[in-house]
């Protein structure tokens, strides 16, 4: 057999994340790393654990009650269309919005869904590995603004499960598009404004730094940098020196700590929102994508207990710290997120946002249709209903259905990456771009999804 070349070798054998990619495709993917260049920005609402279809956005009033469960629910803008009782204010500003009742993917286990929603593939061995979307619009925009962190996370401080948060992170990117994060505490429904003053307090030059000494020190990190390139041919200082560039650019600025001073914002506004921690996360994650952010993630449940229904629908005075069982029912979670979501949609169409910022709402499945004998709902990876608005999206509309019972689509299947990649669209992001593992492997943004038409 002939001796083959260098170039016959790599141009049949580069393997990446399960796809053959000849030499030019690899050249191809490497310079398909650059920017997306769009103003636009991703607001995502989280509810970890699993938010139930029937107690949001997909009752079934005509059904057994083993099977509607506890709840009534309330008329919408949309002629026979019915929230549960307790999201009446979302169902006020639902021509606003789009609703998609045929979510489905089938994937019960909280980890390997969480991560398939986060990053686009499924979750193994309970350990994050893919970049989420969030560390994606990190890496493909950056900040809309300088001075501004590409990427926020606004959190539950996380008291078990602590794998699963992680999917939230940016796997093998690395630290330099990992999110700046601001915690809040899970035990107290009242927002911490504390917490954020201490999360943000390095957003400031300390006394004895004076802006020719922050010169000096982006001399020497420059120098640093040149020197790293030189020693460490493995990358591993890239995340680091992108993260101090940014550090830098965000302390001098200044724009960073005015985005994050939600006392800036006029009391109806606040009120509006509402106090608790919920609500204030959602004005600032409005105020950050405003500011130039690029994607800023609410994570209302980062441990997947709020929204895990096991044990009852209803709030039956367990504890909120999950010592007794994860629930505490929907109309204690409910209020707060109706209150965070119609304001959030409200705010983002009266400022004239809703071209430029995406509002996503949605968990890593839906409940089980059944009723179980303690009066909760378990795992339903079949079926979930989400809610969608802003991003220049055709709103004012429901897309899918689902059976009489809650429990598959039975018009229009959508599944989870093709709401990521409309996500993504929004974003500038083409799903064949490719990021770079730390051993130099090409992975695909996404290997399937489409953006969902009827949206567009």
């Amino acid at each position: 057999m002939a001796r083959s070349t260098r170039r016959t070798f790599l141009q049949s054998a580069v393997m990446a994340g399960g796809l053959r990619l000849n030499l030019d495709q690899v050249v191809q993917a490497r310079e398909a790393t650059g920017n997306a260049n769009k103003d636009t920005a991703v607001i995502q609402v989280w509810l970890g654990g699993g938010p139930s279809q029937f107690e949001t956005f997909d009752p079934k009033p005509d059904s057994p009650i083993e099977i509607r469960g506890p709840y009534g629910t309330i008329p919408t803008l949309h002629s026979g269309i019915r929230f549960c009782e307790t999201m009446p204010r979302t169902a006020k500003v639902v021509d606003r919005a789009a609703i998609l009742r045929s979510i489905a993917h089938g994937e019960n286990g909280h980890f390997v869904a969480a991560h398939w929603l986060s990053t686009g593939y499924r979750g193994m061995n309970n350990q994050a590995s893919h970049p989420s979307a969030g560390a994606l619009a990190s890496r493909f925009l950056g900040p809309r603004v300088q001075g501004m962190p590409p990427y926020v996370l606004l959190s539950e401080e996380q008291t078990r499960n602590p794998n699963i948060g992680e999917v939230m992170g940016a796997g093998y990117l690395g630290t330099g598009h990992g999110a700046f994060t601001v915690l809040q505490d899970p035990f107290v429904d009242s927002y911490r404004q504390d917490l954020l003053a201490n999360a943000t307090s390095n957003l400031k030059l300390a006394d004895d730094v004076t802006i020719d000494r922050v010169d000096d020190r982006r001399s020497l990190l420059h120098r640093l940098d040149t020197l790293s390139r030189a020693i460490d041919n493995s990358r591993s200082m890239d995340g680091l020196d992108r993260f101090s560039h940014v550090a830098l650019d965000m302390v001098t600025s200044g724009k960073a700590r005015n985005a994050f001073d939600l006392s800036q914002e006029p009391e109806h506004i606040r009120t509006l929102y509402g106090s608790h921690r919920w609500g204030q996360s959602g004005l600032l994650a409005r105020r950050l994508v405003e500011a130039g952010v690029s994607f800023v993630t609410i994570n209302t449940a980062p441990d997947s207990l709020c929204w895990d229904w096991h044990l009852n629908i209803v709030n039956d005075k367990r504890p909120a710290d999950g010592s007794m069982g994860p629930s505490r029912g929907m109309d204690l979670s409910g209020p707060p997120l109706d209150q965070m979501v119609s304001a959030l949609v409200t705010d983002i169409y009266q400022r004239g946002l809703d071209k430029k910022v995406m509002l996503v709402v949605w968990g890593e499945f839906g409940r089980t249709p059944r009723i179980n004998k303690t009066g909760g709902r378990d795992h339903w990876g079949p079926l979930m209903s989400i809610l969608m608005a802003g991003g220049g999206i055709k709103v004012n509309q429901v897309l899918g259905a689902s059976n009489s019972r809650g429990e598959t689509p039975v018009d229009m299947p959508i599944h989870p990456n093709d709401v990521l990649a409309t996500m993504y669209r929004h974003l500038g992001i083409q799903p064949n771009w490719h990021t770079m593992t730390r051993e130099g492997r090409p992975i695909p943004v996404l290997t399937n999804g489409k953006p969902i038409a009827e949206l567009l």
